[in-house]
């Protein structure tokens, strides 16, 4: 090759090689900058647009000792399936609070369509459930991931968050990354959730 040559070839290259790193850039930059946002508050104005209650400190769902139906050690985060989770928590009495909390997430993944395969439910049980409430569970939330843990552990889990009442009382949402950073009350409405993951799923991507 010829000098004239190289110098063609060369800029051609570096070109190249930047607008490679610049769509690198343009596709993690944002998934960046909300994980932080999400983990440290940084940046986050008081007057937020989100619905739900930003927990603060976020917590890492796998720091949560988590099982799955037959007693193994369940692992709900992997890296071939980054999806945004509703973590809802199931007591053995579920009174009206938990039975409120499994219809709104149920209704808001519906309302989702087309986007639905983005965000996974999970039931989290904090009790010993008979057969029979197992199976009601899973005939009248298909399709959900059921896990396992103590109330103790659960509890635990949250201890140093800005929860104010008992840790069951809330139904969260849990990032790509495994963080839970926003809780629901009984107060929220199924719009208000609907708002928040349809916003979080804009400004972010899936595998």
């Amino acid at each position: 090759m010829d000098n004239n040559s190289e110098s063609i070839v060369e800029p051609v290259k570096k070109r190249n090689r930047f607008n490679g790193f610049l769509i690198i850039a343009i596709i993690t930059l944002p998934m960046l900058i909300a994980y932080i946002m999400f983990k440290t508050g940084l940046g986050i104005p008081s007057s937020t647009s989100n619905k739900g209650t930003l927990l603060q400190p976020a917590r890492d769902i796998e720091e949560l000792p988590l099982n799955n139906q037959d007693n193994t050690l369940a692992r709900l985060i992997s890296d071939e399936k980054k999806r945004w989770r509703m973590l809802v928590p199931v007591t053995k009495e579920c009174d009206e609070i938990c039975q409120n909390h499994l219809y709104i997430s149920r209704q808001v993944h519906i309302r989702l369509a087309e986007k639905a395969y983005r965000v996974e439910r999970v039931l989290l049980l904090l009790d010993t459930l008979s057969d029979d409430a197992i199976d009601n569970l899973k005939k009248e939330h298909p399709e959900t991931v059921m896990v396992n843990t103590t109330p103790a552990a659960f509890n635990q889990w949250l201890s140093d968050s800005n929860l104010p009442l008992s840790a069951e009382n809330y139904y969260y949402l849990i990032d790509q990354s495994g963080f839970a950073m926003m809780r629901y009350d009984i107060s929220h409405k199924g719009q208000d959730l609907l708002d928040d993951v349809k916003k979080l799923l804009k400004f972010t991507y899936d595998n």
